[in-house]
């Protein structure tokens, strides 16, 4: 019997100790009242339009019937968020198990890789502070997250493509921000099958293709071509607010359903940029304060593209070129949208995602840029350590704000020092 249950623990015990870790987390911080701005969308659902936005609000509908209390909402979100960390768990759990199978004698970095991000500002733990709670964040995240799981299980391509595909567009009917924060890492894991072993896979490559035309397809639909049933903002929220006593915020309607492109740069991007709020210095503050985790990042793509130059590995014909190159996807959120704080998590977060599934791949770069940093860990254990406790007195990444300690410094220096 204690064989067996010895055998059971052996099989799920990273997972259950990340979800028990998170979830402790998520019971004892997590913000007590739902983001007002976002709130709406909880209470949309398809029968207003085939518009943006409205897939979980649709889902919402089929258990609360004619009206949502904003109670029931929050119950909602909070079952969301547990179900998300759940399958974080098992990701996290497959990607330790499966790195530790290619590369054993790398236990202390796959460990430390997990940790880092786990007590990292940019954790999933950004869901549920009081900037994010309720957004529609943590549903990309958990799209995001079977689509990794289904490229670690699914040994059949085609099944595998089809199936990544489904979920990148249920990923943008949820929110059209998946095309630029959350699809990048889809894309990697997939394209991973086209380049293995750096050669180029023409079969593969070509369902890459298909499956990224569909992507792009789906995201200018939901974009340009989706709408509501509704000639007005007033009637909207008039509508909105009859079905729920969820905070309804009208210029959030006007920006999704009524404002043009140019309408969102002049009165929200354009105010973001040159009014008081200076997003320049603060995300230079962010960078600077991330600097310690950020160096060991680019110490392991650094590794890894030496190796490549060492096996004299053409780039074009590696899939850590376009893992590398499709973070440029990104740029887009930060010139246009004015929410830096929660668009820079799945920014920071994707490394860790990226480095972990080319090594339970058993991919040989990837292992060679593990080797290395566990010889720095010997040369310099301390700041490893260091950098961990630093990562984990940060508060976790807001929205428009970024962090409340990045607020309190950049008052420091600009009243203070008149920087």
């Amino acid at each position: 019997m204690t064989h067996k249950i010895a055998k059971i623990w052996n099989r799920v015990s990273y997972e259950t100790m990340i979800f028990i870790a998170f979830l402790i987390r998520f019971l004892s911080t997590r913000a007590l009242d739902l983001d007002t701005w976002s709130s709406a969308w909880d209470a949309m659902d398809y029968s207003m339009g085939n518009g943006s936005r409205l897939l979980i609000g649709s889902i919402y509908k089929l258990f609360y019937g004619d009206y949502l209390d904003v109670t029931v909402a929050y119950k909602y979100v909070g079952i969301g968020i547990m179900l998300t960390i759940l399958v974080l768990a098992i990701v996290l759990g497959q990607l330790i198990r499966l790195s530790l199978a290619a590369d054993p004698e790398h236990r202390d970095i796959i460990y430390g890789v997990v940790v880092a991000y786990m007590v990292a500002p940019f954790s999933i733990a950004y869901v549920w502070n009081e900037d994010n709670l309720g957004r529609l964040d943590v549903y990309m995240l958990l799209i995001t997250l079977l689509t990794v799981l289904a490229a670690l299980r699914l040994k059949n391509f085609a099944i595998k493509a089809m199936l990544i595909t489904i979920l990148g567009v249920v990923g943008l009917a949820i929110h059209q921000g998946y095309a630029f924060l959350y699809y990048p890492l889809t894309f990697t894991v997939l394209c991973y099958d086209a380049f293995a072993e750096n050669k180029l896979h023409k079969k593969e490559f070509f369902g890459v293709v298909l499956s990224g035309a569909v992507e792009v397809f789906a995201a200018v639909y939901f974009q340009f071509f989706a709408k509501i049933n509704f000639d007005s903002v007033e009637n909207t929220v008039a509508f909105i607010k009859s079905r729920t006593n969820l905070e309804v915020s009208d210029f959030a309607i006007q920006l999704e359903y009524f404002g043009s492109m140019k309408y969102q740069l002049d009165e929200v991007t354009s105010v973001f940029f040159h009014g008081n709020e200076d997003p320049i210095r603060r995300l230079l503050l962010i960078l600077v304060l991330m600097s310690p985790l950020l160096i060991l990042y680019l110490l392991v793509w650094k590794d890894v593209f030496s190796d490549l130059k060492q096996k004299k590995v053409k780039l074009i014909q590696t899939p850590y070129l376009y893992a590398a190159l499709v973070n440029l996807c990104f740029i887009p959120m930060f010139v246009i949208h004015v929410d830096w704080g929660r668009h820079l998590a799945p920014l920071m977060a994707m490394p860790t995602f990226v480095f972990l599934f080319f090594l339970a791949k058993k991919d040989q770069s990837m292992v060679y840029a593990f080797g290395k940093m566990k010889d720095r860990v010997r040369k310099k254990p301390w700041y490893f350590v260091i950098t961990l406790v630093w990562m984990a007195g940060f508060a976790s990444f807001g929205a428009r704000n970024f962090q409340w300690q990045i607020d309190r410094l950049y008052s420091f220096f600009k009243y203070g020092f008149h920087i």
